[in-house]
């Protein structure tokens, strides 16, 4: 494994990194009313408490016989010449039913008779309440529901609609600016000639930045030019909340990136313990983050998996989402750098119950068919060897194969 005995002086940990930004930046997004059925991955911006107490008295807990219990006081009566409307009643489940009738058994215990009466299966005793869910049991008027700083599921969405709740005031989305940059990029689409690259990023942290609940703004590619480069950033700066810079963070004849920021009003570091993407850098410009993230795509999606999640979820005063993950035992030894976060690719599957991750090394194949594998570990820093055998967790970015 290469750079196992890296020089990591000058270098900050992921968390050094966020602590240095949060520190001096603390946003106040604005606040917008947002219908319920709208609102699906928005975040809270007030606590939510129900409207409405439901059932208002009370309902069957499922489709039902509702009866009376004093009907049952002396063990289980003859019902075979009971009648509906006098002696029971039929209650579906959610179903207010007559006062006369204070409980409720399942309908698969009854048999209904020609005669129009019943016969009870496995019935022998009935209590005041049986079956029955209790005023308030969907819904309570003043309960608290959900909490600031909540992103809302589906899940939530039903309970605050349960609850009376048809608007919730939610965060303003930030607007994330990102900066291609690159004389070498060519749009998605155009064959590649000599010496070009396509601007797939561009794309990936769009995707991504929306599943963080953030607004991407992708601009053109901008040339390895200072002056134009220098104008796009003032321009993304007055237009958006956050403003990300992918490549030029390195040390190139035409990275000019990082250099750039260290002009702005406040350059916080260059450089962290982690890989792929040790090269990124953050500033602060005009009350603004500015995130540089490395040019390679690996290098990119992993600065923005664990940078600009944190970055937007802080924006959004709430607690950056974790990637869905599994426990799987390894296939092979991972020999990462101990004084670095490395981040593996790796092939998830499953085999007679067990789930395993076979790492795919960099040398196997190219960057398109390692960032195509379906999941990734990301060690902490002093971690080192791990041998075949070993149980990780591996965080999914689609479903687990079957083999």
């Amino acid at each position: 494994m290469m750079m196992k005995n890296f020089d990591v002086s000058g270098l900050v940990t992921w968390e050094e990194a966020l602590e240095k930004l949060f520190r001096i930046w603390q946003p106040e997004p604005s606040r917008e009313t947002v219908p319920v059925a709208e609102s699906c991955g928005r975040v809270l911006a007030e606590d939510v408490f129900a409207r409405y107490t439901i059932p208002v008295v009370r309902a069957a807990m499922m489709d039902s016989v509702a009866l009376r219990s004093s009907d049952f006081a002396g063990g289980a009566p003859d019902t075979s010449g009971w009648r509906r409307g006098v002696e029971f009643e039929r209650a579906d489940m959610g179903d207010d039913f007559d006062d006369r009738f204070d409980a409720a058994v399942p309908v698969e215990s009854v048999e209904f008779l020609p005669s129009g009466g019943i016969a009870l299966r496995d019935v022998e005793t009935v209590r005041p309440g049986d079956g029955i869910r209790t005023a308030g049991t969907t819904a309570s008027a003043g309960e608290l529901l959900l909490r600031r700083g909540s992103r809302l599921s589906p899940s939530d969405l039903g309970a605050l609609l349960a609850g009376g709740i048809l608007e919730v005031v939610c965060f303003q989305k930030p607007l994330v600016a990102v900066i291609p940059t690159g004389s070498e990029l060519i749009a998605p689409g155009t064959a590649p000639g000599r010496g070009e690259n396509i601007n797939a990023n561009s794309v990936m942290l769009r995707q991504m930045l929306l599943e963080m609940g953030a607004q991407p703004l992708c601009l053109p590619i901008v040339r390895d030019v200072p002056g134009q480069m220098a104008e796009v950033l003032e321009e993304a700066l007055h237009r958006a909340d956050i403003v990300v810079v992918n490549a030029g963070s390195s040390k190139g004849e035409e990275d000019f990136s990082t250099r750039l920021l260290r002009g702005t009003d406040t350059f916080l570091f260059h450089g962290v313990r982690a890989v792929p993407g040790r090269p990124l850098s953050i500033a602060v410009a005009q009350g603004k983050p500015v995130v540089n993230l490395p040019g390679p795509p690996m290098a990119a999606f992993n600065g923005a998996d664990w940078c600009l999640r944190a970055v937007v979820a802080s924006f959004l005063h709430t607690a950056p989402d974790e990637p869905r993950s599994v426990q799987a035992v390894l296939t092979a030894p991972l020999d990462g750098p101990k004084a670095l976060r490395f981040t593996s690719r790796m092939e998830v599957y499953r085999s007679e119950g067990t789930v395993y991750a076979r790492p795919v090394p960099r040398e196997e194949g190219s960057t398109a068919r390692t960032m195509a594998a379906n999941g990734y570990y990301a060690s902490p820093v002093g971690e080192g060897r791990l041998e075949s055998g070993d149980v990780i967790r591996v965080s999914l970015l689609r479903g687990i194969e079957e083999r």
